[in-house]
Parts: structure tokens; C-alpha cells; sequence
């Protein structure tokens, strides 16, 4: 079913049909590293194309556009920048935040730096739900291509209670902070409780879906099963991603608080794992 198509001559001009192209535009200046001078699109149910020509070609190129944009760009900020800081890029396509010139995303470091400092509340809550989503995506981004470039990933420390602190004094709050850290513990926080659903619970194990994650909590053989990206790739180290703490919020403060001392206490009994 076609639903709508056109055609631009500039991809700095284009007058296209949803923010998706702007960025597989940009996506495409930054790979060919050159304009594009002539092309089409076309929209059909469950697919975007993009027909495009480099100016230095007389091939069109076929390009099916990115997944669904997640979040909202943020617009000018009271505290947002005129321009790049002295020495660094004057492209805001490589900045988290464009339009303010905000966490600069050009090397791992940066990127990097950008996580922590986009981690810190004081900087978060400058932006909105869907801006907060829009910035943590272009660094997740970033990170997740720089690392497929040098194979290396960075390793969140083991959680462990602070040093003088007993386990059983610990909140529910100080708890998810120990498992998830600062800034997905408010992500899971702010996530809507209409992505949550719990299909099966009892005294033994709870079930259900973030978004279309499965997670399942098996109580008497302490195990817990998950599938998203960011949990795979942390749960070696008993660490928690934002959808997991989510869910266990759902289950109330009692019983999401002693399950997350149980695994504080007896971290090398419970078995985190992926399907």
C-alpha cells in the first residue's frame, strides 16, 4: 500500500515526511561523507525507501529507513550553547543534544563522558520524558558503535553494599541505585506502568513483559531470566537494566525489597541468564 512519496533535491532542504528521514539522511551524509544531490522517497505500509544519488555518481542508491525514532529533540534550552565548545566539532549531527550543543558524541571517550555526565540527575532533569529518551538513544548509539569498532565494552562493577552499611537497612530505592545505578533507576522509575504486565505470580516465581521484554523471576531456585540488550551484557556481573528494575517495582515495596537483599546477600547463588 503506497501512503505518500516525493522528492528533494538537497538533502540540507529536504521537505520530508517525518523527523525518521532527517535522520537516515544524516546518517547517510555522515557515511558517504559527501552531499547528496538528488533523490526520492517512498513510503509504504511497514517500509520507508529512500532512492539517493551522490553528487559524485550517477547511481541511485536503494536505503531502507532506521527503526522508529524513539523520544523528542530537544528544542533551545536557557542553558544550551550558541555553539561548539573552542576545538571541538561544528557538526551538531555528532552531538547528543543538537540544537544546545550538548554531549559531544565524536570518540569513545566522549561518548563515554556523555553517558556519565547525561547519568547525573542535575543534568536530566533540564529535558523532558521524551528528550531524556531522545539523548539517552544517541549516546546508547554512539557507545554501541564504537564498541562493534574496538570489540571492548566498559564493565559495571559488581554491586555491593556501601562500606558500613548493613544489607537490611538498605531501601528499596538505595537498593535499585546498587543494581542499576543512578540514572537507570530513574529511567525505570519514569517508565509508564502500562508497559508492564505480569502474567503469572506466586509464592515461587512471578512472570510477565516490559515493552516486549519477557522477564521471569524464579524465587525458589533463584533465577532470573531476561532478554534485552543492556541485561546480556551486565548480568555476568549481577548488575540490573532499567526494564528488570521496573518490573520489580511493580511487585510492591515488601517483596521487591527482600528480593533485592536476598540477591545483594547471596549474589553467587543467584543465576542471572538470557534465553
Amino acid at each position: 500500500m503506497l501512503l505518500g512519496w516525493g522528492t528533494f533535491s538537497d538533502c540540507s532542504e529536504a521537505n520530508l515526511p517525518c523527523k525518521c528521514w532527517s535522520e537516515l539522511l544524516r546518517e547517510i551524509f555522515i557515511k558517504e561523507r559527501r552531499k547528496i544531490s538528488v533523490g526520492e522517497f517512498v513510503v509504504s505500509r511497514g517500509h520507508l525507501i529512500l532512492l539517493y544519488k551522490p553528487r559524485s555518481t550517477s547511481t541511485f542508491h536503494v536505503v531502507g529507513a532506521p527503526k522508529k525514532m524513539v523520544g523528542k529533540k530537544p528544542g533551545k534550552k536557557p542553558s544550551g550553547r550558541d555553539g561548539p565548545p573552542r576545538g571541538y566539532p561544528r557538526d551538531q549531527s555528532v552531538y547528543a543534544d543538537p540544537e544546545n550543543w550538548r554531549y559531544p558524541l565524536h570518540t569513545p571517550w566522549h561518548a563515554g563522558a556523555a553517558r556519565r555526565y547525561f547519568d547525573d540527575w542535575s543534568n536530566r532533569s533540564k529535558y523532558t520524558e521524551e528528550e531524556r529518551a531522545y539523548i539517552d538513544r544517541r549516546i546508547d548509539e554512539a557507545l554501541k558503535s564504537f564498541e562493534k569498532r574496538t570489540g571492548t565494552t566498559a564493565k559495571r562493577p559488581i554491586p555491593k553494599p556501601p562500606a558500613g552499611t548493613r544489607v537490611d537497612d538498605l531501601s528499596l530505592k538505595e537498593l535499585l541505585q546498587l543494581f542499576l545505578g543512578t540514572a537507570r533507576s530513574k529511567r525505570a522509575e519514569e517508565m509508564e506502568d502500562s508497559l508492564v504486565s505480569v502474567s503469572g505470580i506466586d509464592s515461587d516465581k512471578v512472570s510477565g513483559k516490559v515493552k516486549h521484554y519477557t522477564i521471569l523471576i524464579d524465587f525458589k531456585h533463584r533465577t532470573i531470566q531476561h532478554d534485552c540488550e543492556d541485561w546480556r551484557k551486565n548480568m555476568d556481573s549481577k548488575n540490573m537494566c532499567k526494564h528488570l528494575g521496573k518490573f520489580i517495582l511493580r511487585l510492591g515495596e515488601e517483596r521487591a525489597t527482600r528480593l533485592l537483599r536476598d540477591i545483594l546477600k547471596n549474589k553467587d547463588q543467584w543465576n542471572f541468564t538470557a534465553p
